[in-house]
């Protein structure tokens, strides 16, 4: 019987080489101190360190770990957050900096025996940072470049803006709807009978204000008013908002709002969770959007089924894209349609034929990124000459 070969992720300059050995550096960022741990190629802790979040605390942390021997990698929690100024420092300097999500540091140790401490905690990031030399590098680069993207801050800085511009207006429309549903009944039925909460505030603004309410309706309705301003102020605010993301949008020429289901908002999200797509091959993508099933297969063999699940994991805003644009590619794009219409006839449920095109998406807007950015880095060089 022949070995079956399984297909490997294949050489990788991220891994560590002769050319690139050395000892590995955690760091655990916090507002005004880092903590720094130095561990060797075996995750030995060589040691642990305070410093300050300042140019000279910088100069100090490089030093100091310098001394226990060649630096292959540095490993900072959160690079993009508390730890952005150190990670703009290091990757200044020539450094390799990766970003640690705050979840892939080891929980078991912290729940028995060890504890935990700002020592332990730039520990544990050394040692993740060892064990995966495939970490994303800081600031979503790849390649040679490092540091932040300037136009890669700027759309998040927007984006962030509209996020934060959409959980206020939810909050006040749950408010809102709160006291629509504690006013008299005689009041509650002059307004339209839809669930819309804006369309009864702006009759609520119509009524007859002449007429006479007791102390607490009457402190409703001015509450209410309160609310209809704020609101309308919000929308007035995320449509000033959106026309900058789309601004930045067409000047990275990006191409992904011409794909059907995109449009300006969900296009800045993707450029901003992404980052540089070229730090994802075509099924890395998808299993960072969580759109590739898990393997879920035992006992696999010659003529045995491979079986797979729903992936509750990944980038889950960028999964809530790719289901809205499936949703309105099955409304209105032919292929969409007979990919799902292919996969209803194979035996699946709608909800998986739904995943199967979330996922044929996933590769459509990759390749797509990718396009966008090779024909971006094709025109510089003539943008430069000329």
């Amino acid at each position: 019987m022949g070995t079956v070969k399984k297909r490997g992720p294949g050489p990788s300059h991220l891994l560590m080489t002769p050319d690139h050995a050395g000892n590995v550096v955690g760091i655990d960022p916090h507002k005004r101190t880092v903590t720094a741990s130095v561990a060797d190629a075996r995750g030995g802790i060589l040691g642990s360190a305070h410093f300050r979040v300042s140019g000279e605390g910088h100069r100090e942390l490089e030093v100091w770990a310098r001394q226990f021997g060649q630096i292959a990698r540095w490993g900072i929690e959160g690079a993009a957050s508390w730890g952005r100024h150190t990670a703009m420092f290091l990757s200044g300097r020539g450094h390799d900096v990766r970003d640690v999500c705050a979840n892939r540091t080891p929980r078991s140790d912290r729940a028995r025996q060890r504890g935990k401490s700002d020592a332990l905690d730039s520990q544990r990031i050394a040692r993740e940072t060892l064990a995966h030399p495939l970490l994303p590098k800081a600031f979503k680069r790849a390649g040679a470049d490092s540091g932040p993207d300037e136009q890669h801050q700027l759309l998040a800085l927007w984006n962030n803006r509209r996020r934060s511009i959409l959980t206020g207006r939810q909050h006040l429309v749950g408010e809102a709807e709160y006291l629509l549903c504690e006013l008299p009944l005689e009041l509650r039925e002059q307004l339209p009978d839809i669930k819309a909460i804006r369309p009864r505030l702006a009759a609520l603004a119509r009524r007859n204000r002449r007429r006479r309410y007791d102390a607490p309706t009457k402190l409703r309705l001015q509450l209410l008013d309160g609310y209809r301003a704020q609101i309308n102020a919000l929308d007035r605010e995320e449509r000033q908002v959106v026309a900058q993301l789309k601004a930045i949008v067409d000047q990275s020429g990006s191409t992904l709002s011409e794909l059907c289901g995109l449009n300006t908002r969900s296009v800045a999200e993707l450029l901003v969770e992404v980052g540089d797509p070229r730090r994802f091959t075509e099924g890395g993508f998808a299993r960072f959007n969580g759109s590739a099933p898990l393997p879920a297969s035992t006992a696999e063999g010659p003529g045995e089924p491979i079986r797979h699940r729903y992936n509750p994991g990944g980038n889950r805003r960028i999964n809530a894209i790719l289901y809205r644009m499936a949703i309105t590619q099955l409304r209105c794009e032919p292929r969409a349609q007979r990919i799902f219409a292919n996969a209803r006839a194979g035996g699946h449920s709608k909800r998986e034929a739904r995943r199967i095109l979330k996922r044929h998406l996933s590769d459509v807007i990759y390749r797509r990124m990718i396009r966008d950015l090779q024909t971006q880095l094709t025109d510089q060089p003539a943008l430069l000459a000329a």
